[in-house]
Protein backbone atom coordinates (compact mmCIF):
# COMPACT_ATOMS: atom_id res chain seq x y z
CA UNK A 1 0.00 0.00 0.00
CA UNK A 2 2.86 2.23 0.50
CA UNK A 3 4.57 1.58 -3.00
CA UNK A 4 1.13 2.73 -4.27
CA UNK A 5 1.32 6.33 -2.19
CA UNK A 6 4.47 7.12 -3.94
CA UNK A 7 4.39 9.35 -6.70
CA UNK A 8 6.51 8.10 -9.11
CA UNK A 9 9.48 10.71 -10.77
CA UNK A 10 8.88 10.91 -14.97
CA UNK A 11 11.89 8.69 -16.85
CA UNK A 12 13.39 11.12 -19.62
CA UNK A 13 14.71 9.55 -22.72
CA UNK A 14 17.16 9.80 -25.50
CA UNK A 15 18.85 13.37 -26.40
CA UNK A 16 16.29 14.84 -23.48
CA UNK A 17 17.80 12.72 -21.20
CA UNK A 18 21.77 13.31 -22.38
CA UNK A 19 20.76 17.08 -22.47
CA UNK A 20 19.74 17.20 -18.50
CA UNK A 21 22.18 14.75 -17.17
CA UNK A 22 24.94 16.96 -19.13
CA UNK A 23 23.45 20.22 -17.75
CA UNK A 24 22.50 18.77 -14.34
CA UNK A 25 26.56 17.41 -14.37
CA UNK A 26 28.14 21.02 -15.42
CA UNK A 27 26.30 22.52 -12.90
CA UNK A 28 27.62 20.47 -10.09
CA UNK A 29 31.08 21.31 -11.50
CA UNK A 30 30.92 24.87 -11.90
CA UNK A 31 29.59 25.25 -8.32
CA UNK A 32 32.02 23.11 -6.83
CA UNK A 33 34.61 25.00 -8.76
CA UNK A 34 32.84 28.43 -7.36
CA UNK A 35 33.11 26.90 -3.94
CA UNK A 36 36.60 25.90 -4.21
CA UNK A 37 37.58 29.34 -5.71
CA UNK A 38 35.94 31.21 -3.49
CA UNK A 39 37.00 28.88 -0.17
CA UNK A 40 40.90 28.53 -1.14
CA UNK A 41 41.99 31.87 -0.78
CA UNK A 42 40.24 32.12 2.81
CA UNK A 43 41.43 29.11 3.84
CA UNK A 44 45.13 30.31 3.30
CA UNK A 45 44.73 33.65 4.22
CA UNK A 46 43.67 32.43 7.81
CA UNK A 47 45.62 28.94 8.22
CA UNK A 48 48.40 29.21 5.86
CA UNK A 49 50.27 26.52 3.04
CA UNK A 50 51.14 23.99 5.77
CA UNK A 51 47.33 23.10 6.96
CA UNK A 52 46.19 23.80 3.55
CA UNK A 53 48.00 21.09 1.96
CA UNK A 54 46.74 18.85 5.12
CA UNK A 55 43.33 19.21 4.04
CA UNK A 56 44.41 17.82 0.47
CA UNK A 57 46.90 14.76 2.20
CA UNK A 58 43.60 14.02 4.66
CA UNK A 59 41.43 13.29 1.24
CA UNK A 60 44.80 11.41 -0.67
CA UNK A 61 44.33 9.44 2.92
CA UNK A 62 40.50 8.84 2.20
CA UNK A 63 41.44 7.83 -1.16
CA UNK A 64 43.89 5.59 -0.01
CA UNK A 65 41.02 3.49 1.69
CA UNK A 66 39.04 3.63 -1.23
CA UNK A 67 41.14 1.16 -3.41
CA UNK A 68 40.07 -1.17 -1.14
CA UNK A 69 36.23 -0.51 -1.50
CA UNK A 70 36.87 -0.33 -4.94
CA UNK A 71 36.95 -3.42 -5.54
CA UNK A 72 33.27 -3.87 -4.70
CA UNK A 73 31.62 -0.44 -5.95
CA UNK A 74 33.65 -0.02 -9.30
CA UNK A 75 31.65 -2.80 -11.01
CA UNK A 76 28.82 -2.86 -8.43
CA UNK A 77 26.65 -0.61 -11.39
CA UNK A 78 28.11 -2.71 -14.08
CA UNK A 79 26.36 -6.17 -12.92
CA UNK A 80 23.35 -4.54 -11.68
CA UNK A 81 22.74 -2.72 -14.86
CA UNK A 82 23.51 -5.80 -17.22
CA UNK A 83 21.24 -7.86 -15.19
CA UNK A 84 18.78 -5.34 -15.50
CA UNK A 85 18.82 -4.33 -18.84
CA UNK A 86 19.34 -8.71 -19.65
CA UNK A 87 15.49 -8.98 -17.82
CA UNK A 88 17.33 -11.06 -14.68
CA UNK A 89 15.62 -9.05 -12.07
CA UNK A 90 16.06 -11.45 -9.19
CA UNK A 91 20.11 -11.09 -10.02
CA UNK A 92 19.97 -7.70 -10.06
CA UNK A 93 17.84 -7.21 -6.87
CA UNK A 94 20.26 -9.79 -5.39
CA UNK A 95 23.31 -7.31 -6.16
CA UNK A 96 22.09 -4.46 -5.01
CA UNK A 97 21.08 -6.03 -1.62
CA UNK A 98 24.58 -8.28 -1.41
CA UNK A 99 26.93 -5.01 -2.43
CA UNK A 100 24.87 -2.61 0.58
CA UNK A 101 25.51 -4.81 3.17
CA UNK A 102 29.24 -5.66 2.37
CA UNK A 103 29.79 -2.06 2.22
CA UNK A 104 27.97 -2.20 5.86
CA UNK A 105 30.72 -4.24 6.89
CA UNK A 106 33.56 -2.25 4.92
CA UNK A 107 32.27 1.16 7.19
CA UNK A 108 33.15 -0.38 10.38
CA UNK A 109 36.69 -1.40 8.97
CA UNK A 110 37.12 2.11 8.30
CA UNK A 111 36.44 3.71 11.40
CA UNK A 112 38.60 1.15 13.23
CA UNK A 113 41.16 1.93 11.02
CA UNK A 114 40.52 5.87 11.30
CA UNK A 115 41.21 5.47 15.00
CA UNK A 116 44.75 4.12 14.53
CA UNK A 117 45.71 6.47 11.86
CA UNK A 118 44.76 9.19 14.13
CA UNK A 119 46.47 8.09 17.22
CA UNK A 120 49.58 7.56 15.26
CA UNK A 121 49.39 10.49 12.96
CA UNK A 122 53.16 12.33 14.30
CA UNK A 123 54.73 9.23 13.10
CA UNK A 124 53.23 8.63 9.39
CA UNK A 125 53.50 13.00 8.85
CA UNK A 126 55.58 15.94 9.12
CA UNK A 127 53.01 18.22 11.22
CA UNK A 128 53.35 21.43 13.41
CA UNK A 129 52.51 19.98 17.09
CA UNK A 130 50.08 23.26 16.89
CA UNK A 131 48.06 21.59 14.17
CA UNK A 132 48.35 17.65 15.64
CA UNK A 133 45.04 17.51 17.47
CA UNK A 134 43.41 19.43 14.65
CA UNK A 135 44.55 16.91 12.30
CA UNK A 136 43.30 14.14 13.95
CA UNK A 137 40.41 15.20 14.49
CA UNK A 138 39.87 16.29 11.06
CA UNK A 139 41.20 12.38 10.15
CA UNK A 140 38.56 11.17 12.42
CA UNK A 141 35.61 13.13 10.46
CA UNK A 142 36.93 12.32 7.21
CA UNK A 143 36.85 8.92 7.68
CA UNK A 144 33.16 8.63 9.30
CA UNK A 145 32.22 10.48 5.91
CA UNK A 146 34.03 7.77 3.93
CA UNK A 147 32.27 5.27 5.71
CA UNK A 148 29.12 7.17 5.22
CA UNK A 149 29.84 7.21 1.78
CA UNK A 150 29.74 3.33 1.26
CA UNK A 151 26.42 3.26 2.96
CA UNK A 152 25.41 5.40 -0.17
CA UNK A 153 26.70 4.37 -3.35
CA UNK A 154 24.07 1.64 -3.87
CA UNK A 155 21.04 4.30 -3.52
CA UNK A 156 22.84 5.98 -6.26
CA UNK A 157 22.77 3.15 -9.01
CA UNK A 158 19.01 3.22 -9.38
CA UNK A 159 19.35 6.78 -11.64
CA UNK A 160 22.59 4.81 -13.24
CA UNK A 161 20.45 1.72 -14.26
CA UNK A 162 17.63 4.52 -15.65
CA UNK A 163 19.94 6.86 -17.18
CA UNK A 164 18.41 9.21 -15.36
CA UNK A 165 22.04 10.47 -13.80
CA UNK A 166 20.70 14.48 -13.46
CA UNK A 167 18.76 13.16 -10.47
CA UNK A 168 22.34 12.31 -8.88
CA UNK A 169 24.08 15.36 -10.05
CA UNK A 170 21.13 17.22 -8.45
CA UNK A 171 21.66 15.89 -4.99
CA UNK A 172 25.58 16.43 -5.65
CA UNK A 173 24.30 20.15 -5.90
CA UNK A 174 22.57 20.33 -2.94
CA UNK A 175 24.97 18.63 -0.28
CA UNK A 176 28.26 20.83 -2.30
CA UNK A 177 25.93 24.03 -1.37
CA UNK A 178 25.28 22.93 2.38
CA UNK A 179 29.44 21.80 2.45
CA UNK A 180 29.81 25.32 1.21
CA UNK A 181 27.41 27.38 3.58
CA UNK A 182 28.53 25.21 6.23
CA UNK A 183 32.18 26.24 5.34
CA UNK A 184 31.73 30.33 5.06
CA UNK A 185 29.95 29.99 8.47
CA UNK A 186 32.30 28.56 10.33
CA UNK A 187 35.36 30.08 9.14
CA UNK A 188 34.21 33.63 8.93
CA UNK A 189 32.86 33.65 12.43
CA UNK A 190 34.40 31.47 14.49
CA UNK A 191 38.13 30.56 15.06
CA UNK A 192 39.50 28.26 11.84
CA UNK A 193 40.47 24.78 12.70
CA UNK A 194 41.43 22.05 9.29
CA UNK A 195 38.88 20.37 10.92
CA UNK A 196 35.54 22.29 9.43
CA UNK A 197 36.01 20.19 6.17
CA UNK A 198 35.53 17.04 7.44
CA UNK A 199 32.70 18.08 9.25
CA UNK A 200 31.09 20.19 6.51
CA UNK A 201 31.32 16.92 4.40
CA UNK A 202 29.75 14.99 6.97
CA UNK A 203 26.46 16.94 6.89
CA UNK A 204 26.57 17.40 3.09
CA UNK A 205 26.91 13.43 2.56
CA UNK A 206 23.52 12.91 5.53
CA UNK A 207 22.19 15.21 2.70
CA UNK A 208 23.13 13.48 0.11
CA UNK A 209 21.76 9.86 1.64
CA UNK A 210 18.43 11.40 2.47
CA UNK A 211 18.31 12.83 -1.66
CA UNK A 212 19.14 9.06 -2.80
CA UNK A 213 17.05 6.96 -0.89
CA UNK A 214 14.67 9.69 -2.07
CA UNK A 215 14.92 9.60 -6.02
CA UNK A 216 15.78 5.50 -5.51
CA UNK A 217 12.14 4.93 -4.40
CA UNK A 218 10.47 6.90 -7.09
CA UNK A 219 12.18 6.08 -10.18
CA UNK A 220 13.27 2.22 -9.03
CA UNK A 221 10.91 1.22 -6.52
CA UNK A 222 11.22 -2.48 -7.31
CA UNK A 223 15.05 -2.08 -5.49
CA UNK A 224 15.24 -1.70 -1.88
CA UNK A 225 17.48 -3.52 0.35
CA UNK A 226 16.36 -6.65 1.89
CA UNK A 227 18.30 -8.99 3.97
CA UNK A 228 17.12 -12.02 1.90
CA UNK A 229 18.38 -11.17 -0.90
CA UNK A 230 21.79 -11.08 0.52
CA UNK A 231 24.30 -13.11 -1.08
CA UNK A 232 27.99 -14.22 0.12
CA UNK A 233 28.41 -15.34 -3.65
CA UNK A 234 27.31 -12.15 -5.37
CA UNK A 235 29.79 -9.89 -3.14
CA UNK A 236 33.01 -12.83 -4.44
CA UNK A 237 31.80 -12.34 -7.82
CA UNK A 238 32.15 -8.63 -7.97
CA UNK A 239 34.85 -9.04 -5.93
CA UNK A 240 36.44 -11.45 -8.40
CA UNK A 241 36.29 -8.76 -11.09
CA UNK A 242 36.96 -5.92 -8.93
CA UNK A 243 40.11 -7.08 -7.62
CA UNK A 244 42.12 -5.48 -10.99
CA UNK A 245 40.03 -2.27 -10.53
CA UNK A 246 41.73 -2.19 -7.06
CA UNK A 247 44.98 -2.74 -8.22
CA UNK A 248 44.41 -0.55 -11.14
CA UNK A 249 43.70 2.18 -7.89
CA UNK A 250 46.69 1.09 -7.08
CA UNK A 251 48.52 2.05 -10.06
CA UNK A 252 46.49 5.98 -9.47
CA UNK A 253 47.87 6.12 -6.27
CA UNK A 254 51.45 5.60 -7.10
CA UNK A 255 51.14 7.70 -9.97
CA UNK A 256 49.46 10.87 -8.32
CA UNK A 257 48.14 9.78 -5.30
CA UNK A 258 50.78 9.89 -3.19
CA UNK A 259 52.62 13.34 -4.36
CA UNK A 260 51.35 15.20 -1.51
CA UNK A 261 52.51 12.72 1.19
CA UNK A 262 55.81 12.56 -1.17
CA UNK A 263 56.30 16.56 -0.83
CA UNK A 264 55.62 16.19 3.24
CA UNK A 265 58.42 13.52 4.05
CA UNK A 266 60.90 14.37 1.56
CA UNK A 267 60.43 18.38 0.81
CA UNK A 268 58.35 19.89 3.47
CA UNK A 269 54.79 21.17 4.93
CA UNK A 270 54.80 24.25 3.60
CA UNK A 271 56.16 22.96 -0.30
CA UNK A 272 52.99 20.57 0.28
CA UNK A 273 50.90 23.21 0.71
CA UNK A 274 52.03 24.87 -2.84
CA UNK A 275 51.81 21.74 -4.51
CA UNK A 276 48.24 21.28 -3.02
CA UNK A 277 47.16 24.94 -4.16
CA UNK A 278 48.43 23.77 -7.76
CA UNK A 279 46.69 21.03 -7.84
CA UNK A 280 43.26 23.04 -7.19
CA UNK A 281 42.26 24.32 -10.52
CA UNK A 282 43.25 20.80 -12.77
CA UNK A 283 41.78 18.73 -10.42
CA UNK A 284 38.18 20.24 -10.93
CA UNK A 285 39.25 19.67 -14.63
CA UNK A 286 39.56 16.18 -13.81
CA UNK A 287 36.33 16.02 -12.30
CA UNK A 288 34.58 17.85 -15.49
CA UNK A 289 36.47 14.98 -17.57
CA UNK A 290 35.41 12.04 -15.94
CA UNK A 291 31.61 13.53 -15.35
CA UNK A 292 31.10 14.57 -18.90
CA UNK A 293 32.34 10.74 -19.85
CA UNK A 294 30.41 8.89 -17.38
CA UNK A 295 27.09 10.32 -19.45
CA UNK A 296 27.97 8.18 -21.68
CA UNK A 297 28.18 5.09 -19.97
CA UNK A 298 24.56 3.89 -19.36
CA UNK A 299 24.18 3.65 -22.58
CA UNK A 300 27.31 1.82 -23.28
CA UNK A 301 26.44 -0.69 -21.05
CA UNK A 302 22.93 -0.89 -22.29
CA UNK A 303 24.18 -1.66 -25.86
CA UNK A 304 26.78 -4.12 -24.65
CA UNK A 305 24.27 -5.84 -22.79
CA UNK A 306 21.56 -5.95 -25.65
CA UNK A 307 25.36 -7.14 -27.98
CA UNK A 308 24.96 -4.11 -30.47
CA UNK A 309 29.09 -4.24 -30.49
CA UNK A 310 28.36 -1.85 -33.84
CA UNK A 311 26.64 0.77 -32.35
CA UNK A 312 28.60 0.19 -29.04
CA UNK A 313 32.17 1.14 -30.83
CA UNK A 314 30.48 3.97 -32.55
CA UNK A 315 29.07 5.56 -29.04
CA UNK A 316 33.06 4.73 -27.96
CA UNK A 317 34.60 6.88 -31.06
CA UNK A 318 31.85 9.98 -30.53
CA UNK A 319 32.39 10.06 -27.09
CA UNK A 320 35.95 10.82 -27.54
CA UNK A 321 35.43 13.66 -29.82
CA UNK A 322 32.64 15.08 -27.68
CA UNK A 323 35.12 15.07 -24.59
CA UNK A 324 37.91 16.30 -26.47
CA UNK A 325 35.61 19.27 -28.07
CA UNK A 326 34.78 19.87 -24.83
CA UNK A 327 37.69 19.87 -22.69
CA UNK A 328 40.71 21.18 -24.84
CA UNK A 329 39.23 25.06 -24.34
CA UNK A 330 39.62 25.15 -20.92
CA UNK A 331 42.77 23.10 -20.77
CA UNK A 332 44.59 25.49 -23.38
CA UNK A 333 43.02 28.36 -21.34
CA UNK A 334 44.66 27.57 -18.51
CA UNK A 335 47.59 26.87 -19.57
CA UNK A 336 47.76 30.23 -21.58
CA UNK A 337 45.48 32.29 -18.72
CA UNK A 338 46.73 30.47 -16.00
CA UNK A 339 49.12 33.17 -14.52
CA UNK A 340 46.40 35.51 -15.08
CA UNK A 341 44.61 33.90 -13.11
CA UNK A 342 46.88 33.20 -10.31
CA UNK A 343 47.24 37.01 -9.97
CA UNK A 344 43.38 37.36 -9.24
CA UNK A 345 42.66 34.43 -7.29
CA UNK A 346 45.63 34.59 -4.66
CA UNK A 347 46.05 38.74 -4.46
CA UNK A 348 49.16 39.37 -2.17
CA UNK A 349 51.38 36.48 -3.06
CA UNK A 350 54.59 36.63 -3.82
CA UNK A 351 55.53 36.83 -8.07
CA UNK A 352 57.95 34.36 -7.64
CA UNK A 353 55.47 31.94 -5.59
CA UNK A 354 52.36 32.79 -7.95
CA UNK A 355 55.38 31.22 -11.25
CA UNK A 356 55.71 28.33 -8.95
CA UNK A 357 52.09 27.78 -8.65
CA UNK A 358 51.89 28.23 -12.10
CA UNK A 359 54.73 26.11 -13.73
CA UNK A 360 53.25 23.21 -11.34
CA UNK A 361 49.75 23.43 -13.00
CA UNK A 362 51.17 23.18 -16.21
CA UNK A 363 52.99 19.80 -15.62
CA UNK A 364 49.68 18.58 -14.29
CA UNK A 365 47.39 19.54 -17.15
CA UNK A 366 49.54 17.72 -19.38
CA UNK A 367 48.64 14.61 -18.26
CA UNK A 368 44.88 15.82 -18.28
CA UNK A 369 44.72 16.54 -22.01
CA UNK A 370 45.57 12.89 -22.48
CA UNK A 371 43.21 11.73 -19.79
CA UNK A 372 40.65 13.96 -21.23
CA UNK A 373 41.23 12.48 -25.06
CA UNK A 374 41.08 8.97 -23.58
CA UNK A 375 38.69 8.43 -20.64
CA UNK A 376 35.60 7.28 -22.54
CA UNK A 377 37.70 4.47 -23.61
CA UNK A 378 38.53 3.03 -19.93
CA UNK A 379 34.77 1.46 -20.05
CA UNK A 380 35.65 -0.58 -22.55
CA UNK A 381 37.89 -2.73 -19.83
CA UNK A 382 34.98 -2.63 -17.50
CA UNK A 383 32.32 -3.52 -19.67
CA UNK A 384 34.03 -6.13 -21.37
CA UNK A 385 35.54 -7.24 -17.55
CA UNK A 386 38.63 -7.93 -19.11
CA UNK A 387 40.80 -5.37 -16.95
CA UNK A 388 43.72 -7.73 -16.07
CA UNK A 389 45.83 -7.09 -19.38
CA UNK A 390 45.58 -3.04 -18.73
CA UNK A 391 46.13 -2.93 -15.16
CA UNK A 392 49.38 -4.99 -14.92
CA UNK A 393 50.87 -2.85 -17.86
CA UNK A 394 49.95 0.28 -16.08
CA UNK A 395 51.24 -1.16 -12.62
CA UNK A 396 54.89 -1.63 -14.62
CA UNK A 397 54.61 2.19 -15.28
CA UNK A 398 53.30 3.02 -11.49
CA UNK A 399 56.35 1.08 -10.22
CA UNK A 400 58.75 3.21 -12.46
CA UNK A 401 57.09 6.54 -11.79
CA UNK A 402 57.64 5.65 -7.70
CA UNK A 403 61.53 4.24 -8.35
CA UNK A 404 62.28 7.21 -11.09
CA UNK A 405 60.74 9.78 -8.22
CA UNK A 406 62.48 8.28 -5.10
CA UNK A 407 65.37 7.89 -7.38
CA UNK A 408 65.77 11.93 -8.05
CA UNK A 409 64.41 13.14 -4.91
CA UNK A 410 67.16 11.05 -2.95
CA UNK A 411 70.07 11.09 -5.07
CA UNK A 412 70.01 14.28 -7.35
CA UNK A 413 69.69 18.16 -6.46
CA UNK A 414 66.88 19.07 -8.62
CA UNK A 415 63.75 20.77 -7.39
CA UNK A 416 61.48 18.51 -5.16
CA UNK A 417 58.08 19.88 -6.24
CA UNK A 418 59.39 19.85 -10.06
CA UNK A 419 60.10 16.16 -9.17
CA UNK A 420 56.87 15.14 -8.26
CA UNK A 421 54.78 16.53 -10.84
CA UNK A 422 56.75 16.26 -13.87
CA UNK A 423 57.39 12.41 -13.20
CA UNK A 424 54.22 11.22 -12.79
CA UNK A 425 52.75 13.53 -15.32
CA UNK A 426 55.32 12.30 -18.16
CA UNK A 427 53.95 8.50 -17.15
CA UNK A 428 50.55 8.88 -17.02
CA UNK A 429 50.48 10.91 -20.50
CA UNK A 430 52.50 8.09 -22.04
CA UNK A 431 50.24 5.65 -20.38
CA UNK A 432 46.89 7.40 -21.60
CA UNK A 433 48.33 7.36 -24.80
CA UNK A 434 49.66 4.09 -25.99
CA UNK A 435 48.58 1.53 -23.23
CA UNK A 436 45.01 2.46 -22.96
CA UNK A 437 43.72 2.74 -26.63
CA UNK A 438 45.46 -0.47 -28.15
CA UNK A 439 44.08 -2.15 -25.12
CA UNK A 440 40.70 -1.03 -25.86
CA UNK A 441 40.54 -1.68 -29.07
CA UNK A 442 41.43 -5.35 -28.23
CA UNK A 443 39.32 -5.92 -26.00
CA UNK A 444 36.37 -5.14 -28.64
CA UNK A 445 38.16 -6.91 -31.49
CA UNK A 446 39.45 -4.19 -33.50
CA UNK A 447 42.44 -2.86 -34.82
CA UNK A 448 44.96 -1.44 -32.54
CA UNK A 449 44.81 1.39 -34.45
CA UNK A 450 41.49 2.05 -34.82
CA UNK A 451 41.65 4.89 -32.10
CA UNK A 452 44.28 6.80 -32.73
CA UNK A 453 42.83 8.73 -35.55
CA UNK A 454 40.11 11.02 -33.32
CA UNK A 455 43.39 10.96 -30.48
CA UNK A 456 46.11 12.03 -32.18
CA UNK A 457 45.30 12.97 -35.94
CA UNK A 458 42.95 15.35 -35.08
CA UNK A 459 42.01 15.95 -31.02
CA UNK A 460 45.95 16.59 -30.60
CA UNK A 461 46.47 18.96 -33.19
CA UNK A 462 43.18 21.21 -32.29
CA UNK A 463 44.95 21.57 -28.98
CA UNK A 464 47.85 23.23 -30.39
CA UNK A 465 45.78 25.28 -33.41
CA UNK A 466 43.55 26.54 -29.78
CA UNK A 467 46.29 27.14 -27.33
CA UNK A 468 48.60 29.04 -30.58
CA UNK A 469 45.15 30.91 -30.27
CA UNK A 470 44.66 31.60 -27.20
CA UNK A 471 48.77 32.70 -26.84
CA UNK A 472 47.89 35.31 -29.48
CA UNK A 473 45.08 36.50 -27.75
CA UNK A 474 46.75 36.29 -24.56
CA UNK A 475 48.52 39.66 -26.10
CA UNK A 476 44.95 41.17 -27.26
CA UNK A 477 42.63 40.68 -24.21
CA UNK A 478 42.85 42.79 -20.93
CA UNK A 479 43.10 40.83 -17.52
CA UNK A 480 43.57 43.48 -14.97
CA UNK A 481 40.19 42.00 -13.23
CA UNK A 482 37.82 39.87 -12.66
CA UNK A 483 35.52 41.46 -14.89
CA UNK A 484 38.12 41.72 -17.73
CA UNK A 485 39.39 38.33 -16.85
CA UNK A 486 36.15 36.56 -17.66
CA UNK A 487 34.69 38.74 -20.38
CA UNK A 488 38.33 37.56 -21.77
CA UNK A 489 37.55 33.99 -21.00
CA UNK A 490 34.39 34.21 -22.72
CA UNK A 491 35.28 35.80 -26.09
CA UNK A 492 38.48 32.86 -26.21
CA UNK A 493 35.97 30.25 -25.37
CA UNK A 494 33.81 31.48 -28.29
CA UNK A 495 36.71 31.26 -30.56
CA UNK A 496 38.03 28.07 -29.48
CA UNK A 497 34.89 26.27 -29.40
CA UNK A 498 34.57 27.21 -32.97
CA UNK A 499 37.84 25.86 -33.71
CA UNK A 500 37.36 22.58 -32.22
CA UNK A 501 33.37 22.56 -33.89
CA UNK A 502 35.61 22.51 -37.29
CA UNK A 503 38.76 20.37 -36.72
CA UNK A 504 36.69 17.59 -34.27
CA UNK A 505 33.55 17.13 -35.57
CA UNK A 506 32.00 17.02 -39.08
CA UNK A 507 28.26 17.59 -39.84
CA UNK A 508 26.61 14.98 -38.55
CA UNK A 509 28.36 14.84 -35.78
CA UNK A 510 28.06 18.56 -35.25
CA UNK A 511 24.32 18.34 -35.43
CA UNK A 512 24.41 15.54 -33.03
CA UNK A 513 26.54 17.03 -30.39
CA UNK A 514 24.54 20.08 -30.67
CA UNK A 515 21.44 18.19 -30.57
CA UNK A 516 22.36 16.47 -27.00
CA UNK A 517 23.33 20.14 -25.61
CA UNK A 518 19.69 21.56 -26.62
CA UNK A 519 16.66 20.17 -24.55
CA UNK A 520 14.01 19.62 -26.93
CA UNK A 521 10.34 19.97 -26.23
CA UNK A 522 8.39 17.11 -28.20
Amino acid sequence: MMNKQIKPLPILQGKTAFAINLISQVSVIVAQMVISLFLTPIVLDKMGAEAYGFVGLVNNFVSYVAVITTALNSLAGRYITIAHHSGDQESAESYYSSVFFANCVMAVAVLAGSVLLAANIESVVSVSPRLVEDLQLMILLAFFNCALSLVVVVFGIAAFIKNQLYLNSIAQLVSSVIRAMLLCILFLTVAPHMWYYSAAAVVASVAFLALQIWTTRRIAPEYRVKATCFSIQRVLEILKSGLWVSIESINKLLLTGLDLWISNLFVGAYQMGILSVAKTIPNALLSVSNSLSSLFYPKCAELYAKKKTDELVKQFGFAMRFTAAVMIVPLAGFVAYGLHFYELWLPGRDVSELLLIQRLSVLTVVSLLASALVEPLYYANTLTNKIKGSVLITLGFSLLVFAIELSLLLFTELEGLFVIASVSSVVMTFRHCFVQPVYAAHVLGLRGSSFYKPLGKEAVGAFFVVLATFAILSKALPFSSWACFLISCLISAAIGYTELSLLLLDREERRKAFGMLLVRRR
